[in-house]
C-alpha cells in the first residue's frame, strides 16, 4: 500500500507576495509594450528608446508597407470596376514634356521629368548636409500620383524621416530642409491605368541630384 505524502510544512505563498509578483509582471509587460512593441509594430515611440534601437523605424516601414498593400487593393478594385472602360488619352511624350519645360524654367538648377507606366514606381533624391534648404515644386501630367517625401541619413543606416505623404495628388511645392545628413527626395507611384509624367523643379543648397531607377 502506498502511504500519501503528506504536504504539512510546505510553505504556500502569501496572497501579498502573489499580487506584488503579478504587478511586477504586469509592470515588465507594459514597459515592454511600451519601448520595443510599439516602435517596432505601429512606429509609435512615446519614450525615444524605439529610435535610438532601431525599432521605431523598423514599424515605420511596417505601417507604410501596410498602407500601400491597403492603397494596391482599392487600385486592384478600381482597375476591375474599370476593365471595359474606355481608356483616357496618353499624355504628351517625355520629349514633348521636356522640351516646354526648357522653354518654361528658367532659374532652377534642375528639371527632372519622371515617366510613370501604370503600377510604376520611381525616386529623386537629393544629396544635403543638415540643415541645408531646398526649393522644389513637382506637378504630374496624365492622371494623379501617390508621393511620399522622405529622407536618410548617410551616417546612420536606420536613420529615416518622412516629410511628407499624400494619395491621388498632381502637385506639390515648398521648401525641403534636411534633417540630417543625407539623402532627400519624393517617391511617386502611378495607381492609375495610363502613363503619367512627374516633372521636378529644383535648386537650392545641395550637391547631387540622383535618380533612384
Amino acid at each position: 500500500m502506498t502511504t500519501p505524502q503528506s504536504t504539512e510544512g510546505a510553505e504556500l505563498p502569501s496572497s501579498a507576495r502573489l499580487l506584488r509578483s503579478t504587478l511586477l509582471a504586469l509592470a515588465i509587460a507594459a514597459l515592454l509594450l511600451v519601448v520595443a512593441v510599439l516602435p517596432a509594430e505601429y512606429g509609435v515611440d512615446p519614450t525615444g528608446v524605439g529610435r535610438t534601437l532601431g525599432l521605431t523605424q523598423m514599424g515605420e516601414i511596417k505601417v507604410s508597407l501596410e498602407r500601400e498593400a491597403a492603397a494596391e487593393d482599392a487600385a486592384a478594385a478600381e482597375e476591375a470596376a474599370l476593365e471595359n472602360a474606355v481608356p483616357a488619352d496618353i499624355p504628351a511624350s517625355a520629349a514633348t514634356v521636356s522640351a516646354a519645360v526648357a522653354r518654361t524654367d528658367s532659374g532652377w538648377t534642375h528639371v527632372t521629368v519622371v515617366n510613370l507606366a501604370p503600377g510604376e514606381g520611381k525616386e529623386v533624391k537629393l544629396e544635403m548636409k543638415q540643415g541645408a534648404r531646398a526649393t522644389f515644386e513637382w506637378a504630374a501630367v496624365g492622371g494623379v500620383v501617390n508621393h511620399d517625401t522622405h529622407g536618410d541619413s548617410t551616417g546612420a543606416p536606420n536613420s529615416y524621416i518622412n516629410y511628407r505623404k499624400a494619395t491621388g495628388a498632381t502637385s506639390d511645392a515648398g521648401a525641403l530642409v534636411a534633417a540630417m545628413d543625407g539623402h532627400h527626395g519624393w517617391f511617386w507611384r502611378n495607381r492609375g491605368t495610363t502613363p503619367v509624367s512627374v516633372t521636378l523643379r529644383t535648386k537650392g543648397d545641395y550637391a547631387v541630384l540622383k535618380k533612384m531607377y
